[in-house]
């Protein structure tokens, strides 16, 4: 089966859900160390259509294509996708901005959709579901349904998975997702699938890194915690603007660690999803929500975020939104918003090409995108030679098992650290050109 063959055994599967939530069954999500990948069950009528694969993200999408499909036109900026205008701001709402991520626009907006009658539910993910360390996708239909699914979730979700439901809801929809779900949502739609047509407003994250569970999993084992089974809780951003990871055990436990302290995880336990993606800022959204790493805003705290309306429609309601104080928006540069994300629009916009050249050439198959840089420079390609090598000994067991013998209260400091200054020895070979 081409699906099997070329995505999942090859270890390019993004963990959308598409193709079980498209197999009537005979497929089902299944929980392994490298996240959740689809497996056929034994339903003895075994259903596989060409859609399956012409959905599947994993393969690569035609971004392009996409482009002309959705929006009618080619971006004008490649790094940002198409857009028609820029903000900084947050929800209206203090309570809504402060249980967010960021600025709690997604929330605001799927709440101001629901009160005004324009969607009668929307597909979120909620976190502690169908375990508490867990994460599953739902469809929301009540504001306090919506609120509960506010914040990130930092592990591969398999939203599609939910588009039976989608098909069976009586009613409009938004939709919530990742870009490879979205990309895949958004092919659907053309094909006409019934779910994914009656989704009338697509939002999403900005995303950057991922990781599998095994990082929730190395944190606890550092902590003296042995099981999942023993999480009683578990929030990514808990607390202030940009928040903390958070776990409470079942014996009462609590356990929290800066955001930028728990990145010095990802080396380790990176997804091959987002090593191997192209979009950053969910090009194919609606309307797409970043966090404003400015320190101009972060000495604010509280949090502010990146907003792209990408379509008429979308600047329309955020300006009916603004209008009625639900949020706070500033229109803001292109420029100015790229520079907030640029070390990590590199990494996705010329380090994913370099590491698929480089997976290529050891004969190992690579998504396909519909486009390419114009020229990847010697210089990019040695500071890509540090970046992948750290993830390749980061994901080796020996390393997981000394990281997980470190504590954070040092790790997690020389990690950030290491991270700015990284940043800024790298800068001038990542933003040229």
């Amino acid at each position: 089966m081409r699906l099997q063959q070329e995505v999942i055994k090859t270890g390019l599967c993004t963990h959308c859900g598409t193709c079980v939530g498209l197999s009537n069954g005979a497929w089902q999500m299944v929980n392994t160390p490298h996240g959740p990948l689809p497996q056929i069950t034994t339903t003895p009528s075994i259903e596989y259509t060409s859609l399956m694969y012409e959905a599947c993200p994993g393969k690569g999408v035609d971004y392009p294509q996409l482009y002309r499909d959705v929006f009618g036109r080619l971006p004008n900026n490649w790094l940002l996708g198409p857009a028609e205008q820029v903000y900084i701001g947050y929800a209206g709402v203090p309570d809504v901005r402060s249980n967010g991520a960021s600025g709690g626009v997604i929330t605001q907006v799927l709440l101001y959709l629901l009160e005004t009658g324009r969607i009668d539910g929307a597909v979120v993910v909620k976190m502690g579901q169908p375990k508490p360390y867990l994460a599953e996708a739902i469809i929301a239909t009540t504001p306090e349904e919506i609120r509960a699914c506010a914040q990130s979730v930092y592990q591969p979700v398999p939203v599609n998975v939910i588009l039976p439901q989608m098909e069976q809801f009586n009613g409009r929809l938004a939709y919530v997702g990742l870009p490879d779900q979205v990309a895949s949502l958004r092919i659907l739609q053309k094909a006409g699938h019934s779910g994914a047509n009656k989704v009338d407003y697509v939002l999403g994250p900005y995303v950057g890194t991922n990781m599998y569970l095994g990082a929730i999993e190395n944190y606890l084992r550092s902590n003296g915690v042995q099981s999942l089974d023993q999480v009683a809780e578990l929030k990514y951003r808990e607390g202030e603007w940009p928040g903390n990871l958070y776990i409470r055990t079942v014996d009462g436990r609590e356990f929290r660690a800066e955001k930028f302290y728990y990145n010095y995880l990802i080396p380790f336990y990176v997804t091959m999803g987002c090593r191997l993606a192209v979009d950053f800022t969910n090009e194919l959204t609606d309307i797409s929500v970043g966090d404003a790493w400015n320190p101009q805003y972060e000495a604010l705290g509280q949090g502010f975020s990146v907003v792209v309306a990408r379509t008429e429609q979308a600047v329309s309601l955020l300006d009916e939104m603004q209008k009625s104080g639900k949020v706070k928006l500033e229109s803001t540069a292109v420029d100015s918003a790229l520079s907030m994300h640029g070390h990590m629009l590199d990494f996705k916009k010329r380090g994913t090409f370099i590491r698929m050249k480089w997976r290529q050439a050891r004969g190992k198959p690579v998504p396909q995108f519909g486009y390419h840089p114009a020229q990847l420079p010697l210089s990019r390609q040695f500071v890509e030679v540090i970046i992948s090598g750290l993830f390749a000994i980061g994901s080796t067991r020996l390393a997981r098992k000394v990281v997980e013998w470190l504590p954070i209260s040092v790790i997690g400091p020389l990690f950030n650290t290491l991270r700015k200054s990284w940043k800024n020895l790298s800068k001038p070979t990542k933003r040229k050109g």
